[in-house]
């Protein structure tokens, strides 16, 4: 069976994963993931392929935002937040119980509908010239920023009109990280945030929602995950790296984005740093992101303990292409990650003895 649809909402998606575990009973262990609308699908599918082969585990899965999951972890409210942010020093600060685990990559991709232009048509774009759209200052399609990077693309003169997430997303966290890394003026007048205040354009709470205003709108422009450009067929845009590619989000180029990360002697074990924009290469794509779980290191020790299991499972046997790659995302480098994700798997739960011993 394939995954459920993105489109499907909060009770939907409970009812949904409920259904396929067939598992309900009493004597379950019952664990929850709720979070980063990006994240949602693939972590359906792990859910039900656990499931299947944890028969006393019951788990259920809600999109609902890279900021709920964040706090709703922290507080218990939950067993695992997701989220496609990671732990800034702020947020650290805020939840100091919290512990993130990586799990996946995948990118924020921006997305439009331009009457005229047909989807087989390549368009470029840099930060600056992105910001200032997203600022209002560039109002139509054809200006002559636009066009000075797309010299052989006829563009139309059409109004711009922004579609963004309206609730706090870590979808949104990743876009504007590459805005404020690229942009003085973003960095100055907005900055990078889970939910920013947005100079303009139109809010939607939900990937989802933000792909159906910008499908249906003439001039529209927003901002998804690849998961989201694979299932919906969707025209993404190339961006410029830090080396002057331009480069489309695939899992090959944000793959390459984590690889150059991990590379880097000085990236921290914590893994509290954005990989958006400072890395070199040619085929790296440089708005690309870990996803996260986050984990309470209060939980009940026997909570815990079925956690860290699904945990090893997901970074292990879960990183198969065909839960990865199926839904959007790129798998994780095994042999790099090893040791600092023991690392953080001992924090959980101290002494334990279980551990990631092989790439599954």
């Amino acid at each position: 069976m394939n995954f459920v649809k993105r489109s499907f909402g909060l009770a939907a998606a409970l009812a949904v994963v409920s259904v396929l575990s067939g598992v309900g009973s009493a004597n379950a262990t019952d664990l929850t993931i709720s979070g980063s609308t990006m994240l949602f699908p693939l972590e359906q599918v792990w859910a039900n392929a656990y499931m299947k082969s944890h028969p006393g585990v019951h788990i259920s899965v809600a999109s609902t935002g890279s900021g709920f999951g964040i706090s709703n972890a922290a507080n218990g409210n939950i067993t695992i937040g997701a989220s496609d942010a990671y732990l800034t020093k702020d947020l650290r600060k805020r939840y100091e119980s919290l512990a993130s685990i990586p799990v996946a990559f995948d990118d924020t991709q921006v997305i439009y509908n331009i009457p005229g232009i047909g989807k087989s048509k390549l368009i470029r774009m840099d930060g600056p010239v992105l910001a200032r759209i997203f600022m209002g200052k560039i109002r139509f399609w054809d200006d002559k920023a636009i066009r000075a990077i797309n010299p052989s693309v006829k563009f139309p003169h059409q109004r711009i009109k922004v579609i963004h997430r309206a609730d706090a997303s870590g979808t949104t966290f990743v876009f504007t990280d590459y805005l404020s890394q690229t942009s003085k003026e973003w960095y100055d007048e907005i900055g990078r945030d889970l939910s920013p205040s947005w100079p303009v354009g139109s809010g939607y709470n939900g990937s989802d929602a933000v792909v159906a205003a910008v499908m249906a709108t003439p001039g529209a422009i927003g901002y998804v995950g690849l998961g989201w450009i694979n299932e919906y067929h969707l025209s993404s845009m190339a961006l410029k790296n830090l080396d002057g590619y331009y480069v489309v989000g695939s899992v090959k180029t944000i793959r390459n984005a984590g690889k150059a990360a991990l590379h880097d002697p000085t990236f921290p074990d914590d893994f509290n740093r954005s990989i958006v924009w400072n890395l070199h290469g040619k085929d790296v794509y440089p708005d690309a992101n870990f996803e996260f779980w986050m984990v309470s290191t209060s939980l009940p020790a026997a909570t815990m303990l079925e956690v860290k299991k699904m945990i090893i499972w997901a970074l292990t046997k879960g990183q198969h292409e065909k839960y990865t790659v199926k839904t959007g995302f790129a798998p994780l480098p095994f042999a790099p990650l090893k040791p600092r994700l023991n690392k953080i798997l001992n924090r959980l739960l101290p002494g334990n003895s279980l551990k990631i011993e092989s790439g599954g």
